[in-house]
């Protein structure tokens, strides 16, 4: 039985996955739900609002370097990720809770490699315009990572979720197909 003087976080494990609570017979509170439908949309929102900063720019400054964004917006990106992370480690340190820092690492990492595929895309959205170049930015990143979670990483299994996966694979690639024929830099 665990000490009633320690508090609830002490020993306790990473929280667990989203396939972990894929298990039959449990299920989510409203609240939960709501929360994560919240956190969903919110999160999907600020990532499509990522580029506009970007394209507003170099709209604005058409003769001038489309990479001229890229160091401001990611340098504001990672100072306030630090600075959150920074606090919520002093916060757990006054609290008492055993923070992972060497989750860190893989995260900067990331954001590093994720900073070079900006770059990338603002480039590509110059020279193709917003519409290609940002749905073939933000789209062959998504196609590049689910194929490696299925032939690498082997998280999606069985018939039926190969099937939903090869369904949505092939709608996300008619689309980018179709906003690649059909879209493009403005003649105006």
């Amino acid at each position: 039985t665990p000490d009633p003087a320690s508090p609830p976080h002490a020993g306790a494990q990473l929280a667990p996955t989203v396939v972990e609570l894929d298990r039959p017979g449990r299920t989510l509170s409203m609240g939960g739900r709501a929360m994560g439908v919240g956190l969903a949309v919110t999160g999907g929102s600020l990532c499509a609002l990522q580029s506009v900063p970007a394209a507003v720019y170099n709209t604005h400054h058409a003769g001038g370097s489309t990479s001229a964004v890229v160091l401001p917006q990611s340098l504001g990106i990672w100072v306030v990720s630090t600075a959150i992370y920074l606090l919520y480690a002093s916060f757990a340190k006054l609290a008492g809770w055993r923070v992972p820092h060497s989750a860190i690492r893989p995260a900067f990492f990331s954001g590093s490699i994720w900073c070079l595929g900006f770059a990338f895309m603002i480039g590509t959205i110059n020279r193709l315009g917003y519409s290609v170049g940002y749905t073939l930015g933000a789209v062959g990143p998504i196609i590049v990572s689910s194929l490696l979670s299925v032939f690498v990483f082997r998280e999606i299994q069985g018939r039926k979720q190969l099937g939903l996966y090869a369904s949505a694979l092939a709608l996300q690639m008619v689309g980018t197909a179709l906003i690649a024929a059909f879209g493009g830099p403005s003649r105006s």
